[in-house]
C-alpha cells in the first residue's frame, strides 16, 4: 500500500473511533440505558472503549508516517 492509501486508511479509523466515542456519550445522555444495571453500562462501556480502541493507535501511527513521510522528502531535496 502508498503512504496515501495508509493515510486515508487511518483516518478511517480515527473518525469511526470519534464516531463511536461520540455514539456512547449519546447513550449516556439520551438513553435510559444506564439504568438497565450491568448490561446497559456494559454496551455503553464497550462502544467507548472500541472507540479508543480506533482512536488512539491510529494518532499515533498517522503522527508517525507524516514524519517518515517529511524526512524522506527533506533527504531528496
Amino acid at each position: 500500500m502508498s503512504f496515501n492509501q495508509w493515510k486515508r486508511l487511518l483516518m478511517v479509523a480515527m473518525w469511526l473511533g470519534v464516531a463511536l466515542i461520540v455514539l456512547g456519550i449519546g447513550l449516556i445522555v439520551l438513553t435510559d440505558l444506564r439504568t438497565d444495571g450491568v448490561a446497559g453500562v456494559r454496551v455503553i462501556a464497550l462502544t467507548i472503549g472500541a472507540g479508543l480502541l480506533l482512536l488512539i493507535p491510529s494518532k499515533l501511527v498517522i503522527t508517525l508516517l507524516l514524519m517518515m513521510h517529511d524526512s524522506k522528502s527533506r533527504e531528496e531535496q
